[in-house]
C-alpha cells in the first residue's frame, strides 16, 4: 500500500483516537469539575503528537519508496492526493473545534468573574449566584468559582410528597422568570443561596409553587403537593402542605404541625358577594348553620332572628333592608359573627381558616413590606384590593380592612373564637396579635376570608382546628426571686479559672485596612475548645476599644462562620473604622459548634437550661480571652447583641460586671417559660449598666406592648443611662439609624 493510502488510515485513526480521549475528558469536565485546562494540555500533546507521528510516517516512507523505485513503479492516483488534502483539512477544522471548546469556557469564566467579585463585595449574593448557576450549566468549572458559590450558599435536601417531581429554583429579584432545574424530589444535597427564592414542583401537568429560603430547607421541610386541580389563579393563591408553626407571639409554645395545601382566596369577601347568601335564602337554609346548630339545638327558632341590619332584614349589621350601603359593592362584607362568616363559607363549599393557614398565608415576618399601604387607623373600609398592600404570597388586605374570622376558639370558652388582621379602625399592632372575639359579635371591621382544603397524601393533623390559647406573661406584674436565690443563679455561670492554652492566627482577609484573627481557647466545661475571630483595623492605633458580640438565632442553623467572615467585615465596618475591635466567640450550638439545639426559643427542658448555662459560660471565657490581649482596652468593654443576642443579653449582662455598656438590636423578652434559673425575666433587673434598645413597632417576634416595654421597664439601669427608640419597621432597624445611634451612644459611655 502506497503513502497516500497509508497516510488516510493514519489520519482517520488518529481522530478516532483523539475523538473517545477528547470526549472523555470533555465527559469528566463537565460532570466531575475536572480542570477544563486539562482540555487544552491534551489537545496540546495530540496536535504535537499528530504532527510528529506524521513526520515520522513521512520518513519511514521515504525510505521504503527508494528502496523499490529500481523495482516496483508507484501506483499514484490523483484523486487520493485529494482525499489526503481533504482529510487533513478535516482534522485541521478537528483540533480547532475542541481548541474553542475549552477557550471558551475559559473566556466566559474571566469575562464574568470580576463581575461575580464585584456583587460578592456589594453583597448582591442573589447575583452571585445565578452568575455562577449560569456558568455551571454552561459547564464552565474553576475553583474560585466553587469557592464564591459556597460562600453564598447552604446544601439542603429537599423533599416532597409524593416524590419524583421536578424542582426548580428561581431568585425573587430576578426581573425575568430563570427557573435553574435542581434535580427530581427528593433532591439531595445541593446547595440553595443564602437568601428568599421561590421554588417550583412540576409533574407532567401539575406544577406548584412556594416561596422558601435556605434556612426553611436547612430544617429539612417536606412539602406535601396536592392532587391534579383546576382553579381560578387571579382568585385564589395555593399553599403548598408541610409541617406549620404558629409564628403569633404567646403561641410560640405550640410544636408544629403538619398542615396539608390548601387554597387561600386573594381577596377579602365583599359585599356583592355576601349578597347573594342573602337573596339565595341563606339566612333561612338550616344547612349552612351546622356550626350555630351544634351549638345550640334552637339557633334557627331564636339565635338567628338577632343577624339582621338595619330595620330588621336579614344581613349583615350595617345593611338596611337586606342591602349594602350605595357605593359599597366591592367593599369588604363586615358586621357579621362568626357564625354568618361559617354559613357563608359552607354556602360557597369552601371553609374558614384555621390559626395555621391564616398565619402561614398572612407572612406576619414579613409584615413591614406591606403595613405601610394598609388603611389601620382610618375612618372608612376601601375596595379589597385596591390598594397595594399585597403581602409575600399575593394576599390584598391581609392586614387591616377588615378582622378576619377563624375556625379556632380561643379558650376554654369555645364562644371566644379567632379573628385575627386587624381593621381599618385598629392600630397596626393589632396585624401581629392572635386575638379573639364573642362569636356572636357584629362589630363593624369583623369580616372573612375562605380557604378550600386540597386533596393530598399529605393530610392536615386533626388538631389544627382546635382550641389555641395565647400564653403571654405579664411580666411587669410577676414577682421575682430574692438577691439570694439569684446569686444562686448567678453562680451557674462560675468556673475554675484556668489557662486559656491561646493559639491565634491572622486570617488572609483583605477588606480595606481590615483584618480578623481567629483563636482558640479552653471553654469552661467539657474540655471543649471555644473558637472564636476579632475583628478590628490594622491601620488604628493600639490599644483597641473591645466590643463582644452576640448574634441572632441563624447562627444555630448556619453550617460556617468563615464563609460569611467578609460580609461581616462589611457589616461592622462602622465600628471598626472608629477604633473598635469586635470579638465574636462562637457559642456552643452555633455555626461549625452545632449540636442538638435548633432553636433559640426557651423551654422547660434540661437541655435547654444547660445550653443557657454553655453560653453564659462562653460569654464569660471570650471576655478572659480579651482581657489577656495587650492590644485590648478592657475598661472599655461594651456589648452588642442582635436577635437572639439581644435577649440572651437579659441574662449575659447580669452575670458579669466586666461589660460597660450595652446596644441590643431588636430585643425583647420571649414569653415562653422554661427552667427558673435560666428565666430572663429573674435576670433582666440585675442589670446595671447603660443600655440602649432599638427596636420596630411592627416586631412579631417581640411584640412592642408586651415584649418590648415591659423589658426595657424591668432593666435595673438608672432611667438617665437607658434609652428605647422605635421604627416603624419590623423585626429590624434602617442601617442608618443603627450606625448613627450606636456610636453616639458608645462614645458617650465608653
Amino acid at each position: 500500500m502506497n503513502f497516500s493510502n497509508k497516510y488516510l488510515q493514519f489520519v482517520i485513526g488518529y481522530i478516532a483516537f483523539s475523538f473517545s480521549i477528547l470526549e472523555g475528558l470533555s465527559f469528566l469536565i463537565d460532570n466531575y469539575q475536572f480542570n477544563s485546562k486539562i482540555l487544552d494540555y491534551t489537545l496540546l500533546v495530540l496536535v504535537i503528537g499528530f504532527f510528529g507521528i506524521l513526520a515520522y510516517q513521512f520518513v519511514i516512507s521515504i525510505t521504503k519508496t527508494n528502496t523499490q523505485k529500481n523495482t516496483k513503479k508507484i501506483n499514484y492516483k490523483g484523486y487520493l492526493s485529494y482525499l489526503n488534502i481533504g482529510v487533513t483539512i478535516l482534522i485541521g477544522g478537528f483540533f480547532v473545534y475542541y481548541y474553542n471548546k475549552s477557550t471558551s469556557k475559559d473566556e466566559l469564566f474571566e469575562i464574568k468573574l470580576p463581575e461575580i467579585i464585584d456583587a460578592f463585595e456589594n453583597n448582591q449574593y442573589s447575583k452571585v449566584y445565578n452568575e455562577i448557576s449560569l456558568l455551571k450549566n454552561n459547564k464552565v468549572s474553576n475553583p474560585i468559582l466553587d469557592n464564591y458559590f459556597e460562600k453564598v450558599t447552604t446544601e439542603v435536601n429537599i423533599n416532597t410528597s409524593p416524590l419524583n417531581y421536578e424542582v426548580y429554583l428561581d431568585l425573587l429579584n430576578d426581573s425575568i422568570e430563570n427557573w435553574i432545574y435542581l434535580g427530581k424530589s427528593p433532591v439531595l444535597k445541593v446547595r440553595v443561596p443564602n437568601v428568599r427564592f421561590n421554588l417550583k414542583f412540576k409533574s407532567n401537568d401539575n406544577e406548584f409553587t412556594e416561596r422558601s429560603n435556605y434556612w426553611i430547607l436547612n430544617r429539612g421541610r417536606l412539602y406535601g403537593l396536592p392532587s391534579s386541580i383546576d382553579y381560578n389563579k387571579d382568585k385564589f393563591k395555593i399553599i403548598l402542605g408541610a409541617k406549620r408553626s404558629l409564628s403569633f407571639p404567646g403561641l410560640d409554645h405550640y410544636s408544629s404541625i403538619q398542615i396539608g395545601p390548601y387554597l387561600i382566596s386573594k381577596l377579602e369577601v365583599t359585599n356583592i358577594e355576601f349578597l347573594e347568601f342573602v337573596q339565595d335564602g341563606g339566612y333561612e337554609n338550616p344547612i349552612y348553620w351546622e356550626a350555630a346548630i351544634n351549638d345550640n339545638p334552637k339557633f334557627m327558632e331564636n339565635e338567628i332572628k338577632k343577624f339582621v341590619g338595619k330595620f330588621g332584614k336579614p344581613g349583615p349589621s350595617n345593611w338596611s333592608y337586606g342591602m349594602y350601603p350605595d357605593g359599597q359593592e366591592n367593599f369588604p362584607v363586615t358586621g357579621i359573627s362568626w357564625f354568618e362568616a361559617m354559613a357563608y363559607a359552607n354556602y360557597r363549599n369552601l371553609s374558614l381558616p384555621n390559626v395555621y393557614q391564616w398565619a402561614t398565608a398572612a407572612t406576619l415576618s414579613s409584615s413591614s413590606s406591606f403595613m405601610y399601604n394598609s388603611n389601620f387607623s382610618q375612618n372608612q373600609l376601601i375596595n379589597v384590593g385596591s390598594q397595594d398592600n399585597s403581602n409575600f404570597n399575593g394576599l390584598y388586605d391581609i392586614a387591616g380592612n377588615v378582622r378576619e374570622w377563624i375556625v379556632n376558639s380561643l379558650s376554654d370558652d369555645s364562644s371566644i373564637k379567632g379573628i385575627l388582621g386587624g381593621s381599618f379602625n385598629d392600630e397596626p399592632y393589632y396585624f401581629n396579635d392572635y386575638f379573639g372575639q364573642n362569636s356572636m359579635d357584629r362589630s363593624l371591621g369583623n369580616g372573612l376570608r375562605l380557604v378550600k382544603n386540597l386533596e393530598s397524601e399529605f393530610k392536615t393533623d386533626i388538631t389544627a382546628n382546635d382550641q389555641y390559647y395565647v400564653k403571654v406573661r405579664d411580666f411587669l406584674n410577676e414577682k421575682n426571686v430574692s438577691d439570694d436565690v439569684f446569686e444562686i443563679f448567678k453562680s451557674q455561670y462560675d468556673y475554675d479559672i484556668s489557662e486559656l492554652n491561646k493559639e491565634e492566627k491572622t486570617l488572609d482577609y483583605s477588606f480595606s485596612s481590615f483584618a480578623v484573627d481567629q483563636f482558640y481557647i479552653d471553654a469552661a466545661y467539657n474540655n471543649e475548645r471555644l473558637p472564636g475571630y476579632v475583628f478590628y483595623d490594622k491601620n488604628i492605633k493600639k490599644p483597641y476599644k473591645p466590643i463582644i458580640f452576640f448574634p441572632g438565632s441563624g447562627s444555630i442553623n448556619t453550617d460556617s462562620f468563615e464563609n460569611g467572615i467578609e460580609n461581616r467585615m462589611k457589616q461592622f465596618s462602622y465600628l471598626l473604622s472608629e477604633g473598635y475591635a469586635l470579638i465574636h466567640p462562637i457559642y456552643k450550638s452555633t455555626f461549625e459548634r452545632r449540636d442538638n439545639i435548633k432553636s433559640d426559643y426557651p423551654d422547660e427542658t434540661d437541655e435547654y437550661k444547660n445550653a443557657v448555662i454553655r453560653w453564659g459560660k462562653d460569654y464569660k471565657r471570650a471576655i478572659d480571652y480579651i482581657q489577656s490581649r495587650d492590644d485590648m482596652d478592657i475598661n472599655s468593654l461594651s456589648y452588642y447583641g442582635i436577635s437572639w443576642g439581644g435577649s440572651i443579653a437579659n441574662i449575659l449582662l447580669a452575670i458579669d460586671d466586666r461589660v460597660k455598656n450595652s446596644v441590643l438590636y431588636v430585643a425583647g423578652i420571649e414569653f415562653q417559660t422554661c427552667k427558673k434559673e435560666v428565666d430572663k425575666f429573674y435576670y433582666t433587673s440585675r442589670i446595671k449598666i447603660p443600655v440602649l434598645m432599638l427596636n420596630g413597632k411592627f416586631d412579631h417576634f417581640f411584640p412592642l406592648e408586651t415584649s418590648q416595654i415591659p423589658m426595657f421597664k424591668l432593666l435595673g439601669t438608672p432611667e438617665k443611662d437607658k434609652k428605647h427608640y422605635v421604627y416603624e419597621t419590623g423585626h429590624y432597624v434602617p442601617r442608618d439609624e443603627l450606625i448613627k445611634l450606636h456610636l453616639e451612644w458608645l462614645a458617650k459611655y465608653e
